[in-house]
Formats: C-alpha cells, sequence, structure tokens
C-alpha cells in the first residue's frame, strides 16, 4: 500500500510539472504578444519618403514620392502591386508558418498611370520574435497569386521560391509588352527580430530581371531599317525569386534563342528606320537571370544577330558578351551596334545597374 501510494504521489507530481509547463507557455505566449512592423521599402538604393498619419500613428504607402519623371527607371518598369508575407522557421522543417500574407493592390500613384514608388507600410499584429520578411511587387507579370497555398508548395525546403516559367509564356518580352504588368520585383529580410518599440526594418527591392538595351547607330549615309533582331541562346526559364547569392541561377535552368522582328513575327512587326548618321531609339527586351556560359569556355552564347534592308543584310553572332559568363538580376546591358556600310557591324556593350540608366555606350575608338 506504502508502495502504491508513493507511485500515485510520483505521477502527481510529474502531471504538476507538465502542467507548469503549460501554464508556462500560455503566459509566454501572451507576455511575448505581438507588434507591428514599420517596413521602409526602398529600390536602386534610394530610401523610402512616407508619412505617419497623426490619427492612426501608422506609415503607409506615400504618392509624394515617385520616379515618373526620372531618368533612371521607365514608369513601365515600376511598381503596381506589392505582396508581403512574413513567416517563422525554415521551409520545410516543424514549425514554419506563415504568420501575415498580405497584398496592395495598388502600389503606385494610379491604377492608371502606376509608377515606381518608394514608401513604407506598416504590418500588424506580427509576433514577437524573429521573423523573415518577403516582398513581391507585380506577381501578376509572371501569372502568379502568391497565397499561402501556393507559397508552400513552391518552396520546397529553402526560402528561395522558385519560378518556373519553362514555356517563356511571361518572358521574355520587349518594352512594350510589359505596359500592363510590369516587372517582377522582389526583397527580404531574414532573421528580423520584432518588439514592441522596435525601429523600422528596411528592404531594399530588386527587379528580379535583366534589362538589354540595344541601340544602333547608322554611320552610314543612307536610311537603314531593322527588319529583326536575334539573340543567342541564353534566355533562361526559371529564377529564385529570393536569391541567397549575388548571383542564384537555378541549375537545371533551360536556355533558349530569342528572336525579335520578321525572322519570329513578333516585336519589329513592320520594320525599325534609323536613318543615316543617327542613333535608333532605344530597343528594350527582358529577360530572366542568366548563367548560359557556365565554363566560359566554348562558344559565348551572349551573340546578337541584325536584320537590315535594303539588301538584306544578316550580321550575324556579333558578340557583345566578351569577359561574362552571366548576368544577374537588376542588371541593364546596354548593346551598340555601328553600321558603317552594308557588310561591316561593330557591336560593342556595357553592363551597368540598373539606376545607372545610360544607353549610350561610349563611341568606339
Amino acid at each position: 500500500m506504502k508502495r502504491n501510494i508513493i507511485y500515485l504521489s510520483s505521477l502527481l507530481s510529474v502531471f504538476l510539472v507538465l502542467l507548469a509547463g503549460c501554464e508556462k507557455s500560455d503566459v509566454d505566449i501572451v507576455r511575448n504578444g505581438t507588434a507591428d512592423v514599420l517596413l521602409v521599402l526602398a529600390m536602386d538604393g534610394t530610401p523610402a519618403d512616407f508619412e505617419i498619419s497623426e490619427s492612426s500613428g501608422r506609415a503607409a504607402m506615400s504618392s509624394s514620392f515617385t520616379k515618373a519623371s526620372s531618368p533612371e527607371v521607365l514608369s513601365s518598369e515600376g511598381l503596381r502591386t506589392l505582396r508581403i508575407i512574413v513567416t517563422q522557421g525554415t521551409p520545410g522543417n516543424p514549425g514554419f508558418n506563415i504568420v501575415y500574407n498580405e497584398k496592395i493592390a495598388d502600389a503606385g500613384s494610379s491604377s492608371a498611370a502606376p509608377v515606381l514608388e518608394y514608401g513604407a507600410v506598416t504590418l500588424p499584429d506580427i509576433p514577437v520574435g524573429n521573423v523573415n520578411i518577403y516582398c513581391i511587387g507585380n506577381e501578376e507579370s509572371i501569372g502568379m497569386t502568391y497565397k499561402n497555398e501556393t507559397i508552400m508548395s513552391s518552396l520546397g525546403s529553402e526560402p528561395k521560391l522558385i519560378v518556373i516559367d519553362d514555356t517563356n509564356g511571361f518572358f521574355p518580352k520587349a518594352n512594350a509588352e510589359i505596359d500592363e504588368k510590369g516587372l517582377p520585383i522582389s526583397g527580404y529580410r531574414m532573421n528580423v527580430a520584432v518588439s514592441d518599440g522596435m525601429g523600422a526594418v528596411n528592404i531594399d527591392l530588386e527587379r528580379t530581371v535583366v534589362k538589354l538595351n540595344l541601340v544602333v547607330e547608322n554611320a552610314t549615309t543612307s536610311d537603314l531599317t531593322l527588319d529583326g533582331i536575334s539573340f543567342g541562346k541564353f534566355s533562361g526559364d526559371r529564377f529564385y525569386m529570393f536569391p541567397t547569392d549575388r548571383l542564384d541561377v537555378p541549375s537545371d535552368t533551360q536556355y533558349n534563342p530569342l528572336d525579335f522582328g520578321t525572322m519570329s513575327a513578333a516585336g519589329i512587326s513592320a520594320g525599325w528606320s534609323v536613318p543615316g548618321r543617327s542613333d535608333s531609339a532605344p530597343y528594350r527586351v527582358y529577360i530572366y537571370p542568366t548563367y548560359a556560359y557556365t565554363s566560359g569556355l566554348g562558344d559565348n552564347p551572349y551573340w546578337i544577330s541584325l536584320y537590315l534592308s535594303p539588301g538584306n543584310l544578316k550580321y550575324e553572332q556579333g558578340t557583345f558578351g566578351l569577359g561574362y559568363n552571366s548576368f544577374r538580376r537588376n542588371t541593364q546591358v546596354n548593346i551598340r551596334a555601328r553600321i558603317t556600310s552594308t557588310t561591316d557591324v561593330l557591336i560593342d556593350f556595357e553592363v551597368l545597374p540598373w539606376d545607372e540608366y545610360t544607353v549610350n555606350v561610349p563611341d568606339f575608338e
């Protein structure tokens, strides 16, 4: 009997310890609680401009600061919609959770005339502790709606969030084709310590594509017409929305050639006139980040062909990527093709960050 009393007493002690542990957990949840997080956005290294509302005490996306008139970026390349996601834990591991997922439907000054805008937004009731914050701009440009279920199915065991466009249904695109839905844009911050009274969290946004700027210089005295453009086999079919390295392209990316104009019945449908002794307007093409020349040996895929008339000139495989085996996201490749005769075309190029918007490559020596 005494032995049974001791046994029951031990069980009671264990139960009380477990009960105390449960109560402590509940108390911790109440004590930790939630906090509002002020998220400050920037693009091209430019800080946000925002105001705090006196009535609510919260910050909101500002409509007073835009880059519509800046030469650094085109309005079609700006921010239209913005989705903000907050997670706890590591994808693929127990405890991973999406605690916030909201979309700002109109991040520009108006839906009719969207512009690139900097600002801030307050995320309400974020659980106290370490979180990861992700921003996706213009998800419509890649045909996605990043609800929780879509994110969970796409993440796998890492937070990079792969985007697969194996039919190239969304990119590559010429500039005229991005007017409606814009370009995919993203940024993130890992291991943000959320607490009451914390400071603002800064996130730099980047366009997830590469911009190719082509300018044709007609150095002859005759007018020419550019009937078509062909690029080498370097346009990929996938990318990481949140890369962890400076150049982070999926290893199983498939690359394809890229054509515009009468050769492909797209892009330059009626020919592109380039008067004698003048430069053409820039022709812009957007592609996913590319690492198509991994070995740096053999034939360089970064080349361009021009189809010109009169004379049915085809200038083939003018390499513009010498010294480069890749082009990372949010960069622009400025290409100048100088036509000195109906048989002679010179190619030069430069690679710049997107915010250094200069399409004219220095003159040839």
